[in-house]
């Protein structure tokens, strides 16, 4: 893993988790196996019963200027952000706002909100709202289109760690296997992230991440596969600075296995 003493005099909300030898625990959409995904009773779950680290959270903004939480951007074929929030709560019951989910977690001082901006227009509002609840030193960014996620960077407080886009992220892998990639190369992003699916699977080698940690950056990764407790136990094993999964019951007791070893 990256040094996260080093890493969290730059980005503060690393600071938590510096005691720790364990990768960060991240809850994708609060957990899928729950029920549904980007809701309070799942945000919930990942928290009270997985003890959870991070929960990641796909932000979008209305018609009337409200945040809400959504994967797709479409609910019953209506666009969330052509919509107001309460057309969208008649199609979508279980539908919450960003204000909604601080509410009830800011108050849990070791939870960090990893935001995925999937609508540009919600960039200023996310960032007042950041502001509002004081938790500039609680958030790390992330968008996984280019274009919103260059758009981020524009506006986002320097003190919040943004993690890559998948088309930065294929260059980045496309020129590892160039071999491009060394202590001159030049990093767009604070962090950097892979989705981890059957067909990149191998592409995870020691010496990638070694690679990414001499240049400083934590490593994130999300996707099917990290639902395995064999393939979470091999990502332990190479030094994965973030694990993101959509059954963070299963992560927890992997997690709790490696401490009681």
């Amino acid at each position: 893993m990256l040094s996260l003493p080093e890493l969290s005099t730059r980005f503060p909300v690393f600071a938590q988790f510096t005691s720790s030898s364990l990768p960060i625990h991240g809850s994708h959409r609060g957990g899928r196996h729950w029920g549904k995904e980007n809701t309070l009773q799942t945000y919930r779950q990942a928290v009270n019963e997985a003890r959870t680290d991070i929960l990641e959270i796909d932000i979008w903004k209305t018609d009337d200027e409200h945040l809400v939480i959504n994967h797709d951007g479409i609910i019953d074929g209506i666009n969330v952000n052509q919509s107001t929030l309460q057309q969208l709560q008649k199609l979508d019951s279980q539908l919450v706002t960003l204000d909604q989910v601080l509410i009830e977690f800011t108050p849990i001082l070791s939870i960090v909100f990893f935001f995925d901006m999937k609508d540009t227009k919600a960039i200023p509002l996310t960032l007042d709202t950041i502001r509002r609840y004081n938790i500039e030193n609680r958030v790390i960014f992330g968008a996984v289109n280019r274009t919103i996620n260059k758009e981020l960077q524009k506006h986002k407080f320097s003190s919040i760690p943004i993690c890559a886009d998948i088309e930065t992220m294929m260059k980045i892998s496309q020129d590892y296997k160039q071999g491009k990639l060394d202590e001159n190369y030049m990093y767009e992003h604070d962090i950097l992230g892979f989705f981890v699916e059957p067909q990149t699977r191998a592409m995870l080698t020691q010496h990638l991440i070694d690679t990414i940690h001499k240049a400083g950056k934590p490593l994130a990764l999300v996707g099917s596969l990290l639902d395995d407790p064999k393939v979470q136990q091999e990502m332990i094993q190479l030094g994965i600075d973030i694990l993101f999964t959509d059954r963070p019951d299963i992560l927890r007791q992997t997690f709790d296995s490696f401490k009681n070893k």
